[in-house]
């Protein structure tokens, strides 16, 4: 059985339209219920697409049927949504709201596991100050370059499991550049997955003044 079946199997018994599916799919609203699983663990109830991690509610606008779906299934399926004052949004807009709130997930969770790691340091390494660290996670989402080498070096150091990639990196300021271009190379080479492409380039090339971005 296709996805369209399967969708069309699971949606049209929850609608008031019981036959057509396409009309049936005007029923139902995207109105900003959505769920971080933290893993990829449960199926989309629209289409049955294993491994779904990121859940949006979708509710049938005159039965208040609920189901359970991956992001992409909203999309494919032109799926409206709401704004914050219940108006409903063009397709386009609804798709863009999606696409918002599944970063807001992304990013969420890029921060939890931040925060973890930094409160399983912490616990190990007594001479370790959390909560400016704690202060730049929640308010900047990035770390200077130093901040982030010291970091790296502390996980390391008390064997303490994190991933590069969650991290990020801020260079906008002038000391935060300068401490790139005086920082050692194994410290660079360290911190490097972290860093955006413009900031890669700009490391490259810095007398070309490339602004890098956050």
């Amino acid at each position: 059985m296709s996805w369209v079946e399967n969708s069309a199997k699971n949606l049209l018994p929850l609608s008031n339209e019981k036959k057509a599916f396409s009309t049936a799919l005007r029923e139902w609203l995207y109105d900003g219920d959505m769920f971080d699983l933290e893993n990829p663990i449960e199926a989309c109830e629209l289409c049955e697409h294993p491994e779904i991690r990121y859940q949006f509610k979708i509710v049938n606008r005159f039965n208040g049927n609920e189901l359970l779906v991956g992001s992409e299934c909203i999309n494919k399926f032109g799926i409206t949504a709401t704004d914050d004052l219940g108006n409903v949004l063009s397709r386009d807009a609804s798709r863009k709201k999606v696409s918002k709130d599944r970063r807001h997930l992304v990013t969420e969770a890029r921060k939890k596991r931040q925060i973890n790691s930094l409160v399983r340091l912490a616990g190990i390494d007594k001479d370790f100050e959390i909560s400016a660290f704690i202060d730049y996670v929640q308010d900047r989402g990035a770390f200077t370059p130093n901040q982030l080498s010291l970091l790296f070096w502390r996980f390391e150091k008390n064997r303490i499991s994190y991933n590069s990639l969650d991290f990020k990196v801020v260079i906008r300021r002038d000391r935060e550049k300068n401490q790139l271009r005086i920082m050692p190379k194994w410290k660079l080479r360290q911190i490097l997955p972290s860093l955006s492409v413009s900031q890669r380039v700009w490391i490259e090339r810095p007398e070309e003044n490339i602004s890098p971005n956050e």
